[in-house]
This record gives C-alpha cells, sequence and structure tokens, in this order.
C-alpha cells in the first residue's frame, strides 16, 4: 500500500482513444478525460486516436509506457465483450488493479443497471506506470474518472491513492 503524501504531485498523462469512427473534432470521451485531468491539475503528455487489433495496440501501448515523459496511460474505449483492448493490454501489465473493476462495476450497477457488466474496464501496473481502461461512452468514463481514476491520482488522498505507487520525478 502507499502512503498519502501531503505534496499534490502533478502528473504527466496520455490519452488514447480507441476507434475508428472518432476525430479530433467529435472525440467527446477524449475531451472529457483530458478536462477532468487538467482541472484536477495534471498535465496531458500525449493523446491519440488509434484503432487496431490487439497486437498493433499493444504495440502502440508499449511505446507511451516505455515514454520516460509520461506517469500514466488512460485509454477509452475497446472495453466491451467483444473488444481487444483487455487482451492487447494484458501483457504489458505487471500488477493488476482488481479493486478498479471490481469497483467500477458496483458503479455501473447502480448507474446503469446490470448492463453495466458489458464492460471490461481495468487498471494496472505497467513499466512503473498507471495504465487505465475505460469504457468509451462520456457516462462510463465519466463515472470512472469523478469517482475512481481522478480521486486515486491525487497523491493526498488519505490513507492511500495509486498515484503514490509512481516514482517521484
Amino acid at each position: 500500500m502507499s502512503k498519502a503524501s501531503d505534496t499534490p504531485r502533478s502528473l504527466r498523462v496520455a490519452v488514447l482513444t480507441y476507434s475508428n469512427r472518432r476525430t479530433p473534432a467529435d472525440d467527446g470521451t477524449g475531451d472529457l478525460i483530458r478536462a477532468q485531468l487538467v482541472a484536477a491539475g495534471h498535465r496531458i503528455g500525449a493523446s491519440a486516436i488509434r484503432h487496431g487489433d490487439a497486437p498493433a495496440m499493444r504495440e502502440f501501448l508499449h511505446g507511451w509506457l516505455a515514454d520516460p515523459t509520461l506517469d500514466v496511460v488512460i485509454s477509452n474505449g475497446g472495453t466491451g465483450i467483444t473488444d481487444c483492448m483487455p487482451e492487447a493490454a494484458a501483457p504489458l501489465i505487471g500488477h493488476d488493479i482488481p479493486g478498479f473493476a471490481t469497483l467500477f462495476q458496483v458503479l455501473s450497477l447502480q448507474d446503469i443497471g446490470s448492463s453495466g457488466m458489458l464492460s471490461r474496464a481495468s487498471a494496472g501496473l505497467a513499466d512503473g506506470k498507471l495504465l487505465f481502461l475505460l469504457p468509451g461512452s462520456e457516462n462510463g468514463s465519466r463515472l470512472a474518472m469523478q469517482r475512481l481514476v481522478i480521486p486515486q491520482l491525487d497523491t493526498t488522498t488519505r490513507p492511500c491513492s495509486l498515484a503514490g505507487l509512481l516514482a517521484d520525478e
């Protein structure tokens, strides 16, 4: 477990939208995630819209995870039952964070009922960075960001936060 700090830390975050339809002009979920991160005091270190099979997406994620200027990677989209982002990310994750998926399922059940079971949102530690796989829907990503991601990226969250697992600059 990672203890909370008395000093807030601005993290460098990459945001990936997994979609074959979205463009920078209509990436509502990506825009929402970036806005919430900036409002919480974090910096956007990279942003992209990509689509492909699991090996192609794994290669793309690996590039960001290997980037020493980034602390966190957040992907949205591709977490549905027949999508590939969980499979793309699985070999890259050294330590799964199963509590994230569990809490997201509970919050989704409260928000949209049993349809929440169709999301495979997840999180883990990969190459010393936090990796979050969020749903592509704005409502699902808003729920995850507000209730789970943003509080856990705050190094002052008590009694501990995921951000406390990251190496200091």
